[in-house]
């Protein structure tokens, strides 16, 4: 700060502009935490895959809006999506023989696979429970995923996670750390300011750690066809849909910008993606023996009137749908 601070001052002392001399001046620390704010922030945010561009560009600008004025809640966002890929690789285990990794996870966490829907381009959200249930009853093969969108080396080819940024922001936390440490244990103040960089670090950090293997930057989905289910099945696969918000029954028709600033609920349902139970197959039989060959249902999007909601809290960690 100046020349009277000492390793042996325990008064916090309060000065004006201190400008560029011997010592750290305002102008450099100011420079110093806002870079490093700024770096940390971009480097952690990793948006979601909307198809329309105009949303990419709002989500991912409201992502970073977020994580400057609300950091905690893009670390919490995180760790919910860190838990629905987990919670997709146990579901899809049995019927991959473990090659569905955490990486494939949040592709489909993060909208990454759409379906045809219609006769006029429309489009929906394969959600990660969906997918897990069309494997385990046999509807898709692991074997055509690449097909789906889910080859690691397409999903890394999509990736643009920038190493150089990704060095500099780990070489500048490292700096600004180790300074603040040295400070410290000289027994010197650190500035308000150097405080709050401090704790956008480790959101920052925890926030990384967590999306540590999400795809950053993807602007292309893949979009699919659906084998061909019968009602009853269908009925089922429709249960298992998280939100219908994201769903377009028509590309020329424009979205709801406000979307760009939703966290994308959580799956926390276990028992609901496995294999049809016998009374459903049972079912499935009984309607088979009445028609000759079971028919393909078409997927369709449901216009539905939906309140201007921003986001929702849940006390259970967003344990919605």
């Amino acid at each position: 700060m100046n020349g009277t601070e000492t390793s042996r001052s325990t008064e916090t002392e309060f000065v004006g502009w201190v400008p560029e001399d011997s010592n750290r001046g305002t102008w450099s620390l100011i420079t110093s935490c806002l870079f490093t704010i700024a770096i940390c922030t971009w480097t952690a945010i990793h948006p979601r895959i909307h198809v329309s561009r105009q949303l990419r560009h709002q989500h991912k600008f409201y992502q970073l809006v977020k994580a400057v004025l609300a950091p905690e809640m893009v670390c919490l966002e995180s760790l919910q999506e860190f838990l629905q890929a987990r919670k997709a690789v146990r579901r899809c285990a049995a019927t991959t023989n473990n090659e569905f990794k955490t990486v494939h996870g949040f592709y489909l966490c993060m909208m990454g696979v759409r379906y045809k829907s219609g006769h006029n381009g429309g489009y929906r959200t394969l959600w990660p429970g969906q997918y897990a249930w069309l494997l385990n009853n046999g509807l898709v093969s692991w074997q055509d995923h690449k097909s789906w969108g889910l080859a690691r080396e397409e999903i890394a080819d999509k990736n643009k996670a920038d190493g150089l940024v990704k060095l500099a922001a780990l070489l500048q936390v490292v700096w600004f750390t180790v300074q603040c440490i040295t400070r410290s244990a000289h027994h010197l103040p650190l500035a308000t300011i150097e405080t709050m960089t401090l704790a956008y670090v480790f959101n920052g950090l925890v926030t990384y750690a967590f999306w540590w293997e999400k795809p950053k930057d993807i602007v292309t989905a893949s979009f699919v066809s659906l084998p061909e289910i019968t009602p009853l099945q269908w009925e089922k696969f429709e249960s298992l849909v998280m939100e219908n918000t994201y769903d377009v029954s028509d590309p020329d028709q424009k979205q709801d910008n406000s979307i760009a600033w939703y966290v994308v609920p959580r799956d926390y349902r276990d028992d609901e993606v496995g294999v049809m139970e016998d009374l459903e197959r049972d079912a499935e039989e009984s309607v088979s023996t009445t028609e000759p060959k079971s028919q393909k249902v078409e997927p369709t999007v449901t216009e539905v009137e939906a309140d201007n909601v921003i986001t929702e809290w849940d006390s259970g960690l967003y344990m919605t749908r």
